[in-house]
């Protein structure tokens, strides 16, 4: 099925929606992305069609950080049943990587003899008022952000971590990730104290979210640790972005708290991987990078390596 089947009529009508609107095959692949959409995702047609709702573009999660489309998926239980779906409170992550509360209803179109899914979305704040949906985002900001760097958490990352590798079980979508360790970080607590420690992890978290992709997902996974996980990538993408990571942070220079005269050097070892048919779960993917990373750490740190 292509666009091309969706009477043109109906889709002036859809675009002339102010909410977002997108269509799927059976099969959930969008083959109509709205106006409405473009403009409250941030995200144009072109970068959309054909790709599939399950590839996670928008994050979809509940107040609670439980990510939908891994999980409770309004449009594929709409078009496996053929029964109207609506969920009042959604999270979506735009392009630009704001967080955004919306309402979802989900239907069916029958076109010929598929079923096809049709999705409206809209923001939230504008039936429910701005200060519900902040408080809203607020409720679910502490379920999966981190609360230093403004990042993913850790219990959210490996949501996307399990997501990730069903897909590529279901799908054969291949998905690599890359674990950035900042270098001698115990030695800028001891030296500098933990005020100018959580200075350079928010720096480096900074630096980043600026070099990855929009699709990536960033989160921190853990003390001076920080992992990306890359949908839809091969091998030389995760070493383009290792090579890149440790590039933008290399030597970077922050004054402490004390001031000028005392400058904190940060670098950051980093290492990649991608998920092999032979891994048994997301979790063998992490510890191949994880021994990436090892081997930078013993040679001196400030490097990149692939497992």
């Amino acid at each position: 099925m292509n666009m091309g089947v969706l009477d043109s009529s109906l889709r002036e009508i859809l675009d002339a929606v102010s909410d977002g609107v997108y269509v799927t095959t059976g099969e959930r692949e969008i083959v109509f992305w709205s106006k409405g959409a473009e403009r409250i995702t941030g995200y144009s047609s072109d970068e959309v069609l054909n790709s599939h709702c399950y590839d996670n573009i928008l994050v979809h999660t509940d107040v609670l950080g439980k990510n939908l489309c891994f999980d409770g998926c309004p449009m594929q239980k709409c078009i496996e049943t053929g029964e109207r779906q609506e969920v009042k409170e959604v999270f979506l992550k735009r392009k630009d990587g704001e967080r955004l509360a919306v309402y979802v209803k989900a239907s069916v179109l029958q076109v010929g003899d598929e079923r096809c899914g049709v999705e409206i979305f809209g923001e939230l704040q504008s039936v429910a008022g701005s200060a519900l949906a902040e408080r809203l985002k607020r409720l679910s900001d502490v379920s999966i952000v981190d609360e230093l760097t403004g990042l993913y958490n850790r219990r959210y990352i490996n949501t996307i971590l399990d997501q990730q590798y069903e897909l590529f079980k279901r799908h054969f979508q291949r998905f690599g990730l890359v674990i950035i360790d900042v270098d001698k970080f115990k030695n800028i607590n001891d030296s500098f104290g933990h005020l100018a420690g959580d200075e350079a992890l928010k720096f480096v978290a900074s630096v980043l979210q600026r070099a990855m992709r929009s699709m990536d997902f960033l989160a921190r996974f853990g003390g001076d640790e920080f992992i990306i996980v890359c949908p839809l990538i091969e091998l030389e993408g995760v070493e383009k972005l290792s090579e890149r990571m440790v590039e933008l942070v290399h030597h970077s220079v922050l004054s402490s708290q004390e001031g000028q005269k005392n400058v904190i050097e940060i670098s950051v070892s980093v290492g990649g991987s991608m998920v092999d048919y032979k891994d048994k779960s997301a979790a063998d993917v992490i510890a191949r990078a994880e021994e990436a990373l090892y081997r930078v750490k013993r040679d001196g740190g400030d490097w990149h390596a692939l497992g």
